[in-house]
């Protein structure tokens, strides 16, 4: 009688399993994975927890006043859809700073992406709130942060004269409650003896309130929307 072949599940079932060699592939993939986790060092840790302070990220962010009204920020959609609206906004680039970090000027410049005016002036507390604000938050999130930093007792609002007004180029007559003009901040105001010109910085003001020959405007903001692009942790 001839020799019965074994079927091809019996082979299987008798052929033993070499644990040599799955273990050797399996510790030639964990040197890959740990090879590529060298390379990329800690900033892949970023995307998978939360931001800690002094972790260093680049967000996008956009702020806004009472009404809504955006008057700095970095996506290019949002100024491009301003300017659909008739309105303008300032557009700068993302800011590259370490999760909560406090600078030490009261105004911080915001250039203007393509360097084409004079840069925004942000107030300390203003930018101290957008950089704490991505603190337990993770990569991709987006946060509305909003701005309560500001004295009842001193708000930021100054009055202004229709002579002051029309100096600064703006038809008094014409200005109405909720229109925009730009107000210029120096770091020294005074008149320098070598004829240098002051660091001016730009804020939006806008009207809050107006009289035949006084107007009231407002440079404050409200609430500043933040997105956290990327991570990169410190520690």
């Amino acid at each position: 009688m001839a020799p019965q072949r074994k079927t091809s599940r019996e082979k299987k079932q008798a052929d033993p399993i070499n644990w040599t060699k799955v273990g050797a592939i399996s510790i030639a993939v964990l040197f890959a994975v740990m090879m590529v986790a060298s390379l990329l060092g800690t900033a892949w840790i970023g995307g998978m927890r939360t931001v800690q302070p002094g972790d260093l990220v680049v967000i996008d962010y956009t702020i806004y006043n009472e009404n809504d009204i955006p008057v700095l920020t970095t996506q290019e959609i949002v100024a491009s859809q301003e300017e659909q609206a008739g309105r303008f906004v300032y557009l700068s680039g993302p800011i590259e700073v370490s999760a909560g970090y406090s600078p030490d000027d009261d105004m911080i410049s915001i250039p203007h992406r393509y360097g084409t005016i004079a840069p925004f002036g942000l107030f300390r507390s203003e930018f101290e709130t957008i950089s704490e604000s991505a603190i337990g938050y993770r990569e991709r999130d987006q946060i509305t942060v909003p701005f309560t930093i500001e004295n009842p007792d001193s708000p930021f609002e100054r009055e202004m004269t229709a002579e002051q007004i029309t100096e600064m180029g703006y038809p008094f007559d014409e200005l109405s409650v909720g229109d925009m003009i730009i107000l210029g901040f120096a770091d020294n105001p005074q008149i320098t003896l070598d004829d240098v010109e002051p660091d001016i910085k730009l804020r939006f003001a806008f009207i809050k309130e107006k009289t035949d020959e006084t107007v009231l405007v407002r440079y404050g903001y409200s609430y500043a929307v933040v997105t956290i692009n990327s991570v990169t942790a410190i520690s």
